[in-house]
């Protein structure tokens, strides 16, 4: 049995409560979707000749609206370690918490829109669904993305749109099934950022998730325990931050490699011939003109 170090309630802040909430909600919610393989599988996922989630999303509607609350749940607390107060926290009581509406984008009014923006860093966009809880005698806001796939991983959000801790649901389908895992997206990135064309739109993968889930979330005598890694964590935080030092980095090693990749990008020797004409070039420059081309790039950084 796992040994937890104990916050009393009163100490507990409404806004870890409600984290609380939702992850052992998430939690549930993926445990019963997986058991509806006959209405997943059932859902359009194409409409005419064009990808949609309209029915996905209706379909996830109704779930969470039946599924409103986690009254029902056989697990009695949940475990935060590793957390970033650098020590557990044990919450037992979550149950405060219900799913009074679910949202379709079509649905938000400003107010609710206005709360959204708000609440966010990144450019405003409209969530795939947004909860609406009562708790405490208030009300909260949630969002949740929805990511669908054939395959394992997909190009996610623009880069400048991600919220790194907002709840998604994740699909893998085939045929014959379809496989749920559901967490936050920072959990669902990948370490694969492909060269932008427009604004980057960082690799995600259901798989990567589904890994996190399996690492990081386990049950102990009904206790819901996540182990947060905030060392990976921070790493992917650091590519959303500065997602052009990421790349940088990235084709350092490739200018570096003694040999070539087997899945070689495109792009790959258009680095390398740029470096060969920036070595080339710098062979005949002092190092005073070196200093000064170093200085004139950083300040056409800023």
């Amino acid at each position: 049995m796992a040994y937890h170090t104990t916050i009393n309630m009163p100490r507990l802040t409404k806004k870890l409560k409600l984290s609380a909430f939702l992850t052992v909600y998430f939690y549930e919610v993926e445990e019963l979707l997986n058991k509806h393989q006959d209405q997943l599988t059932a859902i359009k996922y194409q409409s005419e000749e064009s990808n949609t989630d309209e029915f996905i999303k209706q379909f996830l509607k109704e779930i969470l609206l039946e599924n409103h609350s986690i009254l029902q749940t056989k697990l009695k607390s949940i475990s935060f370690e590793n957390s970033s107060y650098n020590k557990p926290i044990f919450v037992k009581q979550f149950n405060e918490f219900r799913i009074t509406d679910v949202l379709l984008p079509s649905n938000l009014s400003k107010q609710q829109k206005d709360t959204i923006a708000k609440s966010k860093k990144s450019v405003y966009t409209n969530p795939d669904l947004l909860l609406e809880i009562e708790g405490y005698n208030e009300i909260y806001y949630e969002s949740i993305e929805i990511k669908s796939t054939k395959n394992n991983t997909i190009p996610g959000s623009s880069i400048q749109q991600i919220n790194p801790y907002e709840w998604v649901i994740f699909l893998k389908r085939s045929t014959k099934s379809v496989s749920v895992s559901t967490g936050k997206y920072v959990h669902s990135i990948t370490d694969k950022l492909p060269f932008p064309d427009r604004s980057p739109r960082p690799i995600i993968g259901f798989k990567t998730l589904s890994d996190w889930n399996k690492k990081h979330r386990h049950i102990d005598d009904n206790c819901l325990i996540i182990n947060e890694d905030k060392a990976k964590e921070k790493q992917k935080l650091k590519l959303l931050a500065d997602w052009q030092d990421f790349l940088a980095e990235e084709w350092m090693a490739i200018i570096l490699a003694k040999k070539k990749t087997t899945s070689e990008k495109w792009f790959n020797n258009a680095l390398r011939k740029f470096a060969i004409k920036l070595l080339n070039h710098s062979k005949n420059q002092s190092e005073t003109e070196l200093e000064s081309l170093i200085s004139d790039l950083k300040r056409l950084l800023k």
